[in-house]
Formats: structure tokens, sequence, C-alpha cells
């Protein structure tokens, strides 16, 4: 009775601390070290969040490459292509990097199309896709700077999750970083849509 007892207090601890983050999490306090992040820690060194963290943000930002992707031919917007061309090259190394973490771990990177990742919160709808597709010029890069923005924030919210409950100093190193590059960049992109 007690372990379950105890149980639910973790998981109530563990809510409530999240809550908490998200609520906080307009913030910008959060610094960039510079400290490189590890490729690989120790396997028993770690929590469910960051394991949790790698297979979820791993979709999160094939999907961000995926915006990324169809900005050629369709905008004409200097500064999305070079924000669209930063994304590719940042995200696909933090697919790597958490790839090599789970491997580490002996668990499942997930997989290209997984559908499941679809119904993730933050992860866009073949409609909204569609959408973006069917644009170009200004509307594009409107369209796409405002669901782009939508979409980095949903990542922020993950990481910090991930910072809060995370016990992968590599990890929680990565996620740091995330909050402050991606809170950047919605205060940059907020501008652009003024």
């Amino acid at each position: 009775m007690s372990t379950r007892r105890s149980r639910k207090r973790r998981s109530l601890t563990a809510t409530l601390l999240v809550s908490a983050i998200l609520v906080a999490g307009c913030s910008s306090a959060a610094v960039t070290t510079g400290t490189p992040i590890q490729a690989v820690g120790l396997a028993g060194d770690r929590a469910d969040a960051d394991v949790r963290f790698s297979q979820e943000m791993i979709p999160h930002h094939r999907q961000t490459i995926q915006l990324a992707d169809l900005v050629a031919g369709r905008s004409e917007s200097p500064y999305v292509r070079d924000l669209a061309a930063k994304i590719k090259k940042k995200e696909s190394a933090d697919i790597d990097l958490m790839s090599g973490w789970l491997r580490s771990w002996k668990v499942e990177v997930p997989a290209e199309g997984d559908h499941a990742a679809h119904n993730m919160p933050g992860m866009l709808s073949a409609t909204q896709i569609s959408s973006l597709e069917g644009r170009s010029g200004a509307a594009f890069d409107k369209l796409w700077l405002s669901v782009l923005g939508k979409h980095l924030n949903s990542g922020v919210q993950m990481a910090q999750v991930a910072i809060a409950l995370g016990r992968h100093r590599p990890t929680t190193q990565l996620a740091e970083k995330m909050v402050t590059e991606q809170r950047a960049q919605i205060t940059e992109i907020g501008k652009k849509l003024a």
C-alpha cells in the first residue's frame, strides 16, 4: 500500500514540477555555457525523462527539417531561406547525437516516418503541411514563420521537461541549449511577423 502511495506521490510531484516549468517557461534566463555536449554518457546515468526526450525530440526535429525542406522554391525571403538552412544543419546534428544516446542505452531509435509521432503535442498535421505546400512568396513566408514559431515553442516545452526531470547531463545540456536557441528564434520570428 505504501508503495502505491509513494508512486502516486512521485507522479504528482513530477506533474506539478512539469506544470510549474511550463508556466514559467516564458522566461529567457537560460544561458549557453559553450561547453561541448558529450556524444555518449554512461548507460546507467539516465532517467526515463532522458529517454523520452530523445524518443520524442527526434521525430519533432525530423518534422522541423521537413518544414525547412519546404522553403526551397517557395520562399522569397532571405531570412526564411537562411533560417531553414541553419535549422536543417543543427537539427540533423541533434538527431545524430540523440540517436547515439538511445543506441548506447539499448533503446530503439524512432523510425523515419513513424506515424505514432504525429499524435505528439506540437507536431504538425497533414493539413498544415499541405497548406504550406500550396503557397509561395510572401504568403508562404508568413505562414511558414507562424507555423515554425509554434512548432519551436512545443520543442522548448519538451526540453524544459528534460531539464527538470532528466539525470543524463549531456541530455540536459542539449535541452538547455535548445531552450536558449529556440527562444531566440521564436523572438526573432515574432519580430518578423509584427
